[in-house]
């Protein structure tokens, strides 16, 4: 057909004609198609790994291979497309064959390993659990062959008989030269109660895996949530984040052996114990009496036993530490005797006093185990204490920028809420958060408080329960706002 022009269509103007003619062109020569191949390919790897949840990876990748002929071709031949293997409960045969094609579309590209065999419908009878040691079996059997590819590896269960499987086949692997991040978690904090024992008993001995620990080259992030290995031999050295949480007390390792571990990681950057850390006996010296981190920013311990939790922080020396947090576990595990957190609080505010540097002929707050007048995050969660504990904590944090308070009873609210939003205490504090709190409550410890004009001006951010109504959630947002704050109300979370 030819073209449009001004005497074939007296009734259009210029503009319209110059519409016509354009959008004719342009069914004619798609811009789309005028992308090359490369660029084509380019623009699918970064639209797959924008995504930080695994399922939209997988998701994406399978779309984009089947909007037409051209986009297929190029995507099955884009390898960086294909490298993240899902593998969910309950297992079955199109996610292994999924998985097969995954695995071969990838070529040699580094695998990221996400699997996930929790049931929501389990009954917490170990013995019952509908994947047991041979579906994990199964999986490893599949995924073992390409261990010199892993870089990431996240395992989530609910029971240990499959992780017991993982480390069991681990054990064979010689070496595994792109691995990073490992990340594996039985999901049941239970057994870090005070007391509880490690079930099944029958397993309960520790498997070297990876080899030994020979096997990691280029290991940097290790998560390990109710799951232990042989820690003499679990090759934890040059790592830059480390966190063990939700143990049984039994198994975890030794003094010399946790200062071994620490030692090999003088780079650590952040380290993370929820539950108990090493078995530590008072009646036998550490090789190290500190253990010294130049280079950790952020530290997250969560408690069990005060005296223990005592013994423990003094085993350690931050003296770059930026973001700290502090949680009650024994508060969740058992809501009806909570550990009282004064003795911590107290712990650290004295610490925080005590100069380590020999030269000087003063003691300073910057150069102790715990420098609090250096901190610009803090996160605290259930904790339990006497007021004027965690007020004197507090008042040590001159340069916080970040507080959240999650699940703080009446008595450390009214201790310390009316002078942070009046800017007496933490004066340059810029956002408040508070979690698992009462709105009716934070409204009656602020009424008639106003915020310091000379403060910096502050943001406070409370997450609503859906048990809060909404005329409470609305009375705090008015009462805050005569404060002089910025009031914010999220949606439900956990921090």
């Amino acid at each position: 057909m030819p073209s449009v022009t001004l005497n074939s269509v007296s009734s259009c103007s210029f503009v319209n004609v110059r519409k016509l003619n354009a959008a004719r062109y342009l069914r004619g020569t798609s811009t789309i198609a005028a992308i090359p191949d490369e660029l084509l390919s380019a623009i699918f790897h970064v639209a797959i790994h924008d995504f930080h949840d695994c399922y939209d990876a997988i998701f994406h990748a399978i779309t984009i291979s089947h909007v037409c002929q051209r986009w297929r071709n190029v995507s099955l031949s884009t390898s960086s497309l294909w490298t993240v293997i899902v593998l969910t409960f309950p297992t079955n045969r199109n996610q292994f064959l999924r998985t097969i094609d995954w695995l071969s579309r990838s070529r040699s590209r580094p695998l990221h390993l996400y699997m996930d065999f929790r049931d929501p419908t389990w009954n917490w009878d170990e013995a019952s659990h509908s994947f047991g040691w041979k579906n994990m079996e199964n999986v490893m059997r599949l995924i073992l062959p390409y261990a010199h590819r892993w870089q990431k590896v996240e395992l989530l269960t609910d029971t240990w008989a499959p992780i017991f499987t993982f480390l069991s086949y681990t054990s064979r692997i010689k070496s595994a030269p792109m691995l990073q991040d490992v990340l594996l978690s039985r999901c049941n904090a239970f057994f870090a109660a005070k007391g509880e024992l490690f079930r099944p008993s029958t397993m309960k001995h520790p498997i070297s895996w990876f080899g030994g620990g020979s096997a990691f080259h280029s290991l940097r992030r290790v998560s390990l949530a109710g799951v232990h290995v042989d820690w003499a031999n679990s090759g934890l050295s040059d790592l830059l984040e480390l966190e063990l949480k939700y143990h049984a007390s039994e198994v975890m390792p030794t003094l010399h052996e946790f200062c071994d571990i620490i030692s090999a990681c003088p780079e650590l950057e952040r380290l993370s114990i929820l539950g108990w850390g090493p078995q530590i006996d008072v009646n036998i010296v550490p090789k190290q009496r500190t253990l010294y981190l130049p280079r950790l920013r952020n530290f997250a311990f969560g408690f069990i036993d005060v005296d223990y939790a005592i013994d423990f922080l003094s085993l350690f020396h931050f003296p770059a530490l930026k973001a700290l947090s502090l949680e009650n576990i024994s508060s969740s595990l058992d809501p009806l005797h909570p550990c009282d957190s004064s003795h911590i609080l107290e712990y650290l505010t004295t610490v925080h006093h005590l100069c380590t540097t020999s030269s000087h002929p003063f003691s300073c707050v910057t150069c102790g185990p715990y420098p609090l007048s250096l901190l610009r995050s803090l996160e605290l969660h259930g904790l339990t204490s006497c007021g004027a504990s965690l007020r004197c904590f507090l008042q040590e944090t001159a340069t916080l920028d970040h507080l959240v308070l999650s699940g703080l009873d009446q008595t450390n609210l009214q201790a310390i809420v009316p002078d942070l939003i009046a800017a007496e205490l933490c004066s340059s504090l810029l956002e408040l958060k508070f979690n698992n709190t009462d709105p009716a409550l934070l409204t009656s410890l602020q009424v008639g408080t106003v915020r310091n004009s000379k403060s910096p001006s502050m943001r406070v951010a409370f997450v609503a329960d859906a048990a809060d109504s909404e005329d409470a959630t609305h009375e705090l947002m008015r009462v805050l706002q005569a404060a002089g704050v910025e009031p914010i109300i999220l949606g439900n979370a956990t921090s």
